[in-house]
């Protein structure tokens, strides 16, 4: 019999609460991810990012919402299962693990690409580029050592990491801010900056929510955390605003001190975050931003292979994927199988995009197929919110459909802003997406005798409660 258990209870509210914000690595993405959206946004780069949490807080609030009713190590598709049933609920869990893979996929390439650049600057250490894919295999391997190392260990580590990146970070900029009081600019709140005015704002808003990707990484957690419905609900919404403050600050920051009218260069300064607080506040400071933004995307890889793990192996506990992805370890009770196949198949993308387009390039195409990925699933799991609501209240809830709707519309808004800006990172990461989703419908067809047997268990359960009732 295969050992498919998990640690039940092993961490409270205060582990499971920065796991959305470690996932997210926000050092890294202040520094020097966000160069992606700045690309596109320019000295609008701040405005992308008020819009983007807006959207985020919206959704953050329905999964706040479900979370209160659903919990369980299958996150998201768990939630999907309980509004839409097995057969919607297996497309969700299909689409996740690829955006989950290709943000693994994300985050490794930043490493690759942006940690040379940084030493570099800091230290005049020139990295070849023959070193690219032995960096992409220490990063991944690094998160999936962690990982399976146990719940409490990984969670209490990436805890600790986000916060003092955070703390740090902010400092810095507040002080930089404060010393150089003729920087201050609202109008980078504004599409003033944006060579392409708000068609550039979208298109950045687009990858500016890759930032936020992990913010609902507690939620696969749910079997591991004392009180989980109450936990992992305070924990998304948590996540959410901390996210939203610091990326509103950091990029506000970082654009008045690169220039607003400089913002061009921006992306192709791959580091910029580590040269601006370089030359305003010493080299110093530049070591120190150095290492957290490093150990900010490692801790970013150990938090996205827990929770992709987990959702993987909740997925082979149902029997819709091999049943040896439900295996845990005996004495960590870690998915540790699931953790690698998630591992190796981020490398492979990563690398082979890397080998075929160059690193930067294959960064954006592993944001472009993760935003793409958890636009899709994020719809999925809003539509099913008031479907979730009627099942455990009895009613749908206008307010809930209301809601719904309306994240749903942006969500569509944002989607179709990925091919205003059409390139070939672009046009790449667009087609992984819709090769993945037709791949899906093939596996959903060849599991579906097993979704009718979990249809019909699930009919047989529900008529059972009613007659309890």
């Amino acid at each position: 019999m295969t050992h498919s258990k998990l640690q039940v209870g092993a961490i409270g509210l205060r582990n499971a609460l920065l796991q959305g914000v470690a996932s997210a690595a926000p050092a890294g993405a202040a520094v020097a991810t966000l160069t992606g959206a700045a690309l596109f946004a320019l000295g609008a780069l701040p405005l992308t990012a008020v819009i983007a949490f807006l959207v985020v807080l919206l959704n953050g609030y329905i999964i706040s919402r479900i979370s209160l009713r659903v919990s369980g190590a299958g996150g998201y598709y768990e939630y999907v299962k309980a509004g839409h049933g097995p057969s919607t609920a297996l497309f969700t869990g299909y689409i996740y693990i690829f955006y989950q893979i290709m943000a693994i996929a994300f985050v490794s390439l930043s490493i690759a690409v942006f940690v040379p650049a940084a030493l570099s600057y800091v230290f005049s250490i020139n990295v070849s580029p023959v070193f690219t894919i032995p960096i992409l295999v220490a990063s991944l391997a690094y998160g999936f050592i962690v990982s399976v190392r146990g719940i409490k260990i990984s969670t209490s580590y990436t805890m600790i990491m986000a916060l003092i990146e955070i703390v740090v970070i902010a400092g810095m900029g507040l002080y930089v801010l404060v010393s150089h009081p003729s920087l201050n600019n609202l109008s980078v709140f504004t599409p003033k900056y944006s060579s392409n005015g708000f068609t550039g704002v979208a298109l950045g808003v687009l990858l500016m929510y890759t930032a936020f990707a992990g913010f609902g990484a507690s939620t696969p957690l749910g079997e591991e955390t004392r009180k989980p419905r109450e936990s992992i609900s305070k924990s998304v919404i948590y996540s959410v605003i901390i996210l939203g403050i610091f990326y509103i600050f950091s990029s506000y920051v970082f654009t008045v001190a690169y220039g607003p009218t400089n913002m061009g260069s921006y992306a192709s300064a791959l580091v910029p975050g580590i040269t601006i607080m370089g030359s305003y506040l010493g080299i110093g400071a530049a070591i120190i931003i150095t290492v957290l933004f490093i150990n900010s995307l490692l801790t970013g890889l150990v938090v996205l292979t827990n929770a992709t793990s987990r959702v993987l192996m909740t997925m082979g506990r149902d029997g819709l994927v091999p049943n040896i992805l439900a295996r845990t370890h005996s004495r960590r009770m870690t998915p540790y199988i699931s953790a690698g196949v998630v591992s190796v198949s981020a490398l492979v993308i990563s690398a082979t995009t890397t080998e075929i387009m160059g690193g930067f390039p294959a960064f954006i195409v592993a944001a472009i197929g993760a935003t793409l990925g958890t636009l899709f699933v994020h719809i999925l799991i809003n539509s099913a919110f008031p479907a979730i609501n009627k099942r455990y209240s009895g009613r749908y809830g206008l307010r809930n459909i209301a809601l719904s709707v309306v994240s749903i519309a942006i969500f569509v808004l944002i989607l179709g802003s990925t091919f205003i800006g059409i390139s070939t990172p672009v046009i790449v990461g667009t087609l992984a997406f819709i090769g993945w989703v037709a791949v899906t419908f093939v596996l959903i067809y060849i599991k579906r005798h097993r979704l009718r047997e979990m249809r019909n268990s699930a009919l047989k359960e529900g008529s059972s409660e009613s007659a309890g009732k």
